[in-house]
């Protein structure tokens, strides 16, 4: 039981490895899912300009087209008005004259503001191409190093908790469900030294006899205040 017990200590020091290496994470996952998801979004919306930049530029030469088409109606119906002979006739003329019109100028605003609008955005595409392109280095290069961080950290845990499985292939099943019970309540902790006669994890006083029977590890003693695991290290541990 000696042996086991110290094998549980054992495994009590690894879990607190792998804990502080998990700590050691801090925020490098969520930065960097930040990071990405921001990264992304940037590069829909700017993909979502160029989309709307071409669909401008594609009514721009429709309406051109149907600026010429309203120019040469227009023209056209100027040439047919020397050919009219009564009030009628030029009435209905002048009717189309005017619907003719009205549609080149309807088309004719439109344009203008496509036109300017292409222009404003050329400006601030330009301007937002720069910043993203600033932006995207950056972001991708803090993905990078924290990625390179995460994956050593991931590499030593993986080491780590081979060695952990290892460990507790040999270890009593029945000393396993108490240590893995006790961990489970008392944040991590289920192994802790008998310090100068008091367990080493709430500082409870421990009886003379049960400071003997912890010393003999005969069997695993549970702290009767906190419920952890007791070992003795030691005199010099306990100092």
């Amino acid at each position: 039981m000696r042996e086991q017990l110290a094998e549980l200590a054992r495994l009590q020091e690894i879990d607190d490895q792998l804990a502080r290496l998990e700590r050691s994470k801090g925020d490098y996952p969520q930065r960097i899912e930040e990071l990405t998801t921001t990264l992304t979004e940037q590069l829909d919306l700017q993909q979502g300009v160029a989309e709307e930049e071409k669909g401008l530029q594609k009514e721009q030469r429709h309406l051109e087209r149907q600026i010429k088409d309203h120019q040469a109606t227009i023209a056209r119906l100027q040439e047919r008005l020397s050919e009219v002979k009564t009030n009628k006739e030029w009435d209905a003329r002048q009717k189309e004259m005017d619907a003719a019109k009205g549609e080149l100028t309807t088309d004719e605003d439109r344009l203008l503001e496509i036109m300017e609008k292409l222009e404003g955005n050329g400006d601030e595409e330009e301007a937002g191409e720069e910043d993203l392109d600033d932006f995207r280095a950056r972001a991708e290069a803090e993905i990078k190093d924290l990625k390179g961080k995460l994956g050593t950290v991931d590499s030593k845990m993986a080491r780590i908790r081979s060695e952990r499985d290892a460990l507790t292939v040999h270890l009593d099943d029945g000393l396993k469900r108490i240590y893995n019970r006790v961990k489970e309540g008392k944040q991590g902790t289920a192994v802790v030294p008998l310090v100068r006669g008091a367990c080493g994890g709430c500082y409870n006083r421990i009886p003379p006899q049960t400071i003997t029977e912890i010393r003999r590890a005969e069997r695993p003693i549970t702290c009767e205040n906190c419920g952890r695991i007791m070992l003795w290290f030691g005199e010099e541990e306990n100092q």
